[in-house]
């Protein structure tokens, strides 16, 4: 439509229009909401992703989306790195082999490669549009490294950026050793360029957990991951969670509630979240009942505020955490339940059926109808139509 008329892409460009049309997608979601579940490495020559309604997960919309089609090999694989505002960014190839793997509950996430490992590309991807933007080739180190990748929104400048996370490390036979932070790249999907930021990573952090299966971070101009260093004599791990402002370009520390982060929490389990708009964290402490604290007011961590959220009933398998709709997904043992997945809505406190499959892991995603237009600015403006090399 925008390349057929000339006064409604106008309209459609409009930012305004944009927003608003934003505003009251995500609004009527909260009634008729839509969750994508994604496979860990998916592929769009079959089937990427499950549609399914929040009113009624237990079933599967068909034909929900037009897929784009890449004319790559018969290995690319796909991996979704975030969904913001109705687009969701992946990095798509055949780098599937790994030079080491130092992590099992997710070795995607902890994939450690040399320097003659296959390039793969990203994309900003709104299904809505059908639209497709390929990123410009970002920078790829000569030496062993972990690459973490993060997607978000900078309200402050209106602009999407991606965030790379690189971690040097030395390699030998018996072990695996970090070495340092190299310097952080961010892509601005309004400038349509990657950059290499000032500010490091604190050097006193030695690792970073990349386990977000829902996609819900990034939306209010700051990305959250789990981190940690080492303290005293005895080498302690402190755990804290690392910020990423996108407006500021600056990293910062948020620290966790003293009773995950002290002597006694080196078991502790813990998962971030958003709840409400609020920054939250899923704890499991050893002997004793699963914890929700929540971030009143972010930034400031005497804030926290504990809560017993958690689904009534036995038989967790592994916490995924609050939709945008504020519901919390959740695997459960078959044997308990008689299903995989639950949607636990605390409000009416009932849970519903998800079939997403016992033993699959991938990410999953509040589907938003958008009209937001993937591309620079100045691409925008010159020619709407030229997006994609993929094709719908």
């Amino acid at each position: 439509m925008r390349c057929l008329s000339k006064s409604w892409n106008a309209l459609l460009s409009e930012p305004s229009f944009i927003k608003s049309h934003l505003h009251r997608s995500i609004q009527s979601n909260n009634n008729d909401g839509i969750l994508l579940h994604f496979s860990k490495l998916f592929s769009f020559d079959s089937k990427p992703f499950t549609a399914r309604p929040y009113r009624t997960p237990h079933l599967e919309l068909t034909n929900f989306i037009n897929l784009p089609v890449k004319p790559q090999s018969e290995n690319s694989r796909g991996k979704v790195i975030g969904s913001v505002n109705g687009l969701i960014c992946f990095k798509y190839g055949s780098n599937h082999n790994p030079k080491y793997n130092v992590c099992q509950p997710d070795p995607d996430s902890y994939f450690i490669y040399g320097s003659d490992h296959p390039y793969e590309y990203i994309y900003i991807w709104n299904p809505s549009l059908s639209a497709l933007l390929t990123l410009p080739p970002y920078s790829m180190p000569s030496h062993s490294t972990q690459q973490f990748f993060r997607f978000g929104f900078d309200p402050k400048t209106d602009d999407y950026k991606v965030v790379k996370i690189t971690r040097r490390l030395f390699i030998s036979p018996n072990t695996v050793v970090f070495m340092e932070w190299l310097p952080v790249e961010v892509y601005s999907m309004r400038k349509g360029s990657w950059k290499f930021i000032t500010q490091r990573i604190p050097s006193r952090l030695k690792n970073i957990s990349d386990f977000d299966d829902l996609c819900v971070d990034g939306h209010k101009g700051h990305l959250h991951w789990q981190s940690y260093y080492y303290r005293g004599k005895n080498g302690f791990k402190k755990k804290t969670i690392l910020v990423y402002d996108l407006g500021a370009e600056t990293f910062r520390e948020i620290p966790l509630p003293d009773s995950l982060t002290g002597g006694n929490a080196k078991d502790v389990w813990i998962k971030l979240g958003v709840l409400a708009g609020k920054l939250c964290v899923m704890s499991t402490v050893p002997g004793v009942e699963r914890q929700l604290w929540v971030m009143d007011e972010y930034g400031v961590a005497e804030s926290w505020v504990k809560h017993r959220f958690f689904p009534p009933f036995r038989g967790y398998r592994y916490s995924y955490g609050f939709t945008l709709q504020n519901e919390f997904l959740f695997q459960v043992s078959v044997s308990v339940l008689g299903y995989d997945h639950g949607l636990y809505d605390p409000v009416a406190a009932t849970t519903k059926v998800v079939k997403l499959g016992y033993n699959v892991r991938g990410k999953v995603i509040d589907y938003v109808d958008s009209l937001v237009w993937v591309s620079p600015a100045e691409q925008r403006e010159r020619n709407c139509c030229s997006i994609s090399q993929f094709q719908f």
